[in-house]
């Protein structure tokens, strides 16, 4: 065995420890889940977590008007104690209205008076010292959750009720937008047109859709050539709409992301019947890592939560996100979790872009004011942009009358067609569109003379 010098030791350290490294901002943590038995502080410290959201609902801490149900906020309380004590931050999700709010419209309707739900925000957030971040309502874009569902003025004015008043109480508190369902970009927007700029830390999404079994980086693009709203990297989606409205340096938390182990045949959606309801437990741990992989490389991502610490009993299709078995045994994934504790690889290039900038066309022949009589031949190239969606088609008119259609070059040489057209000037006008609907379009004029 050589002897080694303690410089080279050194230099070999801090090469493991630069790999070792996460590469990216995001955290980690996960969700607490309906009914678990796994005792929630010492399993978030063995997983490694850095956030664990916790549940509360409005109809049961505030039963009556300014009235909180001691056992429940001391109860709450103490949970956020025991998780801090092990270094772990907290994120509460508050939804479901008190009957006295909302005129006894059921739990998932929102307040008659959006004022109700901003007065117990602040209350609680006083009451709950310890809690780091506050999430307003679950998946809001939802009827699941919103009675009638999405109503984007309605919920933006219980944002800009709740945001000051938890502001007064706590002001280092982050407050989160509720996590919508598959990266709802369109309800985002929505939400600025109404005033809710201002009213909110970060932006929550939710990327565990149902039946979900496609990986992170699988993705579609919607009529409008934006990255689909029900793959995972549409988040990215999410943000630009952000920064069309000037919160570019805000972040998106991922408060609910997974897969499901659960058997049997999709139950939902336009797919119900057509394909698995979940992905086998090894897959499960591989897209667990493929995630926060794709995640740790994008800055635009602050928290990221799995759903959730333990499956869920007799759930229709929500049952098998765990990363412990209903009876507590882990599933292959728990273990991978912890293993992001020591850091995560980032993959870049992850998934779909977003993709605004339109592609380049260059005309190579004919050249503008080129005089022909007899045949004319045509020769074109399209370029999209670094990391741009890729070009879709290239087409080709002639005054106006479609001729044909090419990829990224087209070519039309000679143009037989040409020997027949009258004299004069002719107009061929090239567009070339990429797989994100973004289009450039460029004219030349050709002159055809008469034969001497």
């Amino acid at each position: 065995m050589g002897l080694r010098s303690p410089l080279s030791g050194a230099v070999v350290l801090l090469v493991l420890l630069a790999c070792a490294a996460p590469a990216g901002a995001v955290e980690t943590g996960i969700n607490q889940t309906l009914g678990h038995t796994k005792p929630l502080p010492r399993t978030a410290d063995r997983l490694g977590a850095d956030w664990v959201r916790l549940w509360a609902l409005w109809q049961d801490m505030e039963p009556a008007p300014g009235q909180l149900t001691p056992h429940l906020v001391a109860s709450l309380d103490a949970e956020v104690r025991a998780l801090k004590a092990r270094g772990v931050k907290v994120l509460v999700v508050v939804h479901r209205a008190p009957a006295w709010a909302n005129g006894g419209r059921g739990g998932i309707a929102p307040p008659s008076d959006p004022a109700t739900f901003g007065r117990f925000m602040g209350r609680l957030a006083a009451a709950v010292p310890g809690v780091d971040a506050w999430e307003l309502w679950n998946e809001p874009d939802s009827a699941q959750f919103w009675a009638g569902g999405a109503d984007p003025p309605a919920y933006a004015a219980m944002l800009r009720a709740a945001y000051p008043a938890i502001k007064a109480a706590q002001p280092s508190d982050v407050v989160v937008t509720g996590g919508m369902v598959g990266n709802n970009m369109d309800f985002l927007a929505a939400l600025y047109a109404n005033g809710a700029g201002g009213a909110f830390d970060a932006v929550g999404v939710h990327t565990d859709t149902a039946c979900l079994t496609d990986g992170p980086g699988a993705y579609y693009r919607d009529p409008q050539g934006r990255v689909g709203r029900y793959t995972f990297s549409a988040y990215r989606e999410v943000h630009a709409v952000m920064a069309d409205h000037g919160d570019a340096g805000k972040p998106i938390w991922m408060t609910e992301m997974g897969w499901s182990t659960q058997g049997g045949t999709c139950p939902v959606g336009a797919k119900a019947g057509t394909k698995p309801l979940g992905v086998s437990p090894g897959k499960q741990a591989r897209l667990l890592r493929a995630a926060y992989r794709c995640l740790a490389a994008d800055p635009i991502v602050g928290v990221a939560l799995w759903f959730g610490i333990q499956d869920i009993p007799g759930s229709a299709w929500a049952g098998g996100f765990g990363l412990y078995r209903p009876g507590g045994r882990a599933k292959p994934a728990a273990k991978t979790f912890r293993k992001l504790d020591r850091g995560i690889r980032a993959r870049r290039g992850c998934g779909g872009h977003v993709d605004r900038t339109p592609p380049k066309i260059t005309v190579l022949t004919p050249s503008s004011g080129r005089r022909f009589s007899d045949k004319v031949s045509v020769r074109v190239r399209a370029r999209d942009n670094r990391g741009g969606s890729g070009i879709g088609r290239i087409s080709l008119a002639l005054d106006g009358a479609h001729v044909a259609s090419f990829r990224k070059r087209g070519a039309i040489s000679p143009w037989w067609a040409s020997e027949d057209w009258a004299p004069g000037v002719h107009t061929l006008t090239f567009s070339v569109e990429d797989r994100a609907n973004n289009a450039t379009t460029t004219s030349v004029q050709v002159v055809k003379v008469r034969r001497r």
